[in-house]
């Protein structure tokens, strides 16, 4: 049963009803709000006899929107005897609805442990390297399910529009995209359980992963937890999330129509959000430490080309200024050490990923940067365990190449099987 959505009037109506109201405020411009629609219709499912589980469309009701706060989607607003009690804003996995629910219901349900069955392959992680496992190894006829602990997609899902992967000569949205992977993996009967994974005990016979959902086990495991935005780790940067501090132009550009942003970084990801951000903005500033782009060179005509797009080199941001809501960066000059100031709304951060492989520190060897070391054949230090995608160590970090990984980390399990069939 998927989240319903209302208008403003069916909106004041659930207010005055006996049931608490859960409410995701979205918009179809927004992909994390897609990312997390998902997960969003299970709770709606699951939750659906204790409370209304509803969707608001901040473009049909933008009044609506406003009179409640909302300066971030998605945010989710809880709402007790007509009046809100909580919310948060961009949920990361499933588990956290589930959390931020249970805890304002009152009656958070016990995850019982499912019967222990071991899956030839378990894939943690639901990007495209994941996903590509997952088609490639049920296909092959292997036991296998993935784990993703909100949606399809990973950072791709987030991405507004993918122009080099092939087979789509006129480009595809990253969650479209997302979509179709995990479906080319169920036809073949890979399952997806929407749980976020809390450990691993990867050295084990068979490898243990303890979920949200209970524990599952299997003979073999692909790590394709992929890689979650740097910060620049300012002060006030994390408390200013959401109130002009953001990380996804495609996802938050949209608040800034008609301001002045900021976007601080200077590779492929910095690009792409500038030219998003010169067709919403006013002004587009881009901050970058070096007096070139390391961009790839297909970004810098269009770029220059921008006419309410400015560069401001050598330049580094070290403090935001800010009173509820960010107002304006300091910045310092790299070669000189001399510090000004520059008015604006919004400061989008691009500097990069910082991989997941928290749940694998000291089980699987990893570089100074944190990326899981295994080579072209994806295979880590501990037998029947491969990396993929962007959380593996390696040249290029694509779309195309997280697939690839995928298929070849099938490959190699396959040949671990054979040798190890218990």
């Amino acid at each position: 049963m998927a989240a319903k959505s209302i208008n403003r009037e069916q909106f004041y109506s659930l207010l005055e009803g006996d049931q608490p109201v859960l409410v995701d405020y979205w918009a179809p411009w927004c992909g994390y709000c897609r990312k997390i629609s998902s997960a969003y219709d299970k709770a709606a499912e699951q939750y659906g006899d204790s409370l209304a589980v509803v969707k608001i469309n901040i473009d049909e009701e933008p009044q609506l929107a406003k009179d409640q706060g909302i300066e971030i989607i998605p945010t989710l607003i809880f709402y007790k005897d007509g009046k809100a009690a909580d919310s948060i804003t961009a949920p990361e996995s499933k588990a956290v609805i589930d959390e931020f629910i249970g805890k304002n219901l009152e009656s958070a349900e016990e995850k019982q442990d499912r019967e222990k069955h071991v899956y030839d392959m378990v894939v943690i992680g639901g990007g495209p390297g994941g996903y590509t496992a997952a088609m490639y190894a049920s296909r092959s006829g292997l036991d296998t399910v993935l784990l993703e602990k909100l949606s399809a997609g990973g950072q791709m899902a987030l991405t507004h529009q993918i122009d080099n992967y092939p087979g789509y000569e006129d480009g595809i949205d990253g969650l479209s995209l997302a979509e179709k992977m995990q479906q080319g993996a169920e036809r073949f009967g890979a399952r997806t359980e929407i749980a976020e994974v809390l450990s691993v005990d990867l050295n084990q016979t068979p490898k243990v992963i303890e979920t949200t959902e209970g524990m599952f086990y299997g003979k073999t495991v692909v790590l394709a937890t992929g890689a979650s935005p740097r910060e620049l780790g300012i002060a006030d940067e994390k408390e200013l999330v959401g109130r002009g501090v953001h990380y996804c132009a495609a996802c938050d550009g949209m608040f800034y129509k008609g301001k002045t942003v900021i976007i601080v970084g200077g590779g492929n990801s910095a690009a792409a959000d500038a030219m998003v951000l010169s067709r919403i903005a006013k002004k587009v500033i881009l901050i970058h430490r070096r007096d070139t782009l390391r961009a790839t060179q297909i970004y810098h005509e269009p770029l220059k080309k921008a006419e309410n797009i400015e560069f401001c080199w050598n330049s580094v941001v070290v403090g935001l200024i800010h009173d509820d809501k960010v107002t304006g960066v300091k910045i310092k000059d790299v070669n000189t050490g001399k510090e000004r100031s520059i008015e604006c709304d919004g400061i989008f951060i691009s500097v990069g990923r910082k991989p997941a492989t928290e749940l694998i520190r000291g089980q699987l060897d990893t570089d100074q940067g944190g990326y899981v070391i295994a080579d072209e054949t994806t295979c880590t230090n501990i037998p029947g365990v491969f990396a993929v995608g962007d959380v593996r160590k390696k040249e290029l970090r694509q779309v195309v190449t997280a697939v690839s990984d995928g298929a070849v980390a099938v490959h190699h399990a396959e040949e671990y099987l054979a040798g190890h069939p218990a």
